[in-house]
């Protein structure tokens, strides 16, 4: 192998496993949370109308508690540091208000959806040095009033659940050159259908 391509493997062996160890992390966190706030069922989510004010209200209320947050980050946030995230071609930016970086460099941002039933959280897994694209560095999860943290798109029920649709899905596809807004969106399923790996037709 070349040395470029050698150092692609090691690149995509180090998403790999930093996405999977923030995505179990959440999930631990999440577990930890219902201890004292009661099933994720019963968590007052915030709402489209209200999520500038109330999306921060709800990451330190029941997640803050059971992460080490060291800092902040808001492109509505005056006091931090604009922060934006881009579909997997580098458009289509995507405003994530607030984001909460933890020790290991991983930022966890949220965006809510759909009023008061489910929220996404986005997993950065190097913060803000970059390419912040979906697909690259940046992943989305949903988390679910049914008490389901999943990869966008991953068991979601609107959705068919096969490779093909992550990669040609006509809004989030796993793929480069479509520009929708949220190019990249299921790149973190695909990687979880093909067993934690990132193959050879990922968009690299």
């Amino acid at each position: 192998m070349t040395l470029p391509a050698i150092t692609q493997k090691i690149d995509k062996q180090i998403t790999v496993s930093k996405l999977k160890k923030s995505f179990s992390t959440l999930q631990q966190v999440i577990r930890l949370s219902e201890k004292d706030n009661g099933e994720v069922s019963e968590w007052t989510f915030p709402s489209e109308t209200d999520y500038a004010a109330n999306k921060s209200e709800f990451f330190k209320k029941y997640f803050e508690p059971y992460f080490k947050v060291v800092g902040k980050a808001g492109f509505h946030s005056p006091e931090h540091a604009q922060y934006r995230v881009y579909n997997i071609d580098g458009d289509g930016a995507i405003s994530v208000l607030y984001w909460h970086i933890l020790p290991d460099g991983t930022a966890i941002g949220m965006f809510a959806n759909t009023p008061g039933n489910y929220i996404w959280i986005l997993i950065d897994i190097n913060s803000k040095q970059g390419p912040n694209r979906l697909g690259k560095d940046v992943f989305m999860t949903e988390l679910y009033r049914e008490k389901r943290l999943v990869m966008w798109g991953y068991g979601a029920k609107y959705i068919e659940q096969t490779r093909e649709r992550m990669l040609n899905d006509g809004n989030y596809p796993c793929k480069k050159s479509t520009h929708s807004k949220y190019a990249g969106g299921f790149c973190g399923t695909l990687m979880i259908m093909d067993g934690w790996q990132i193959k050879d037709d990922y968009p690299w």
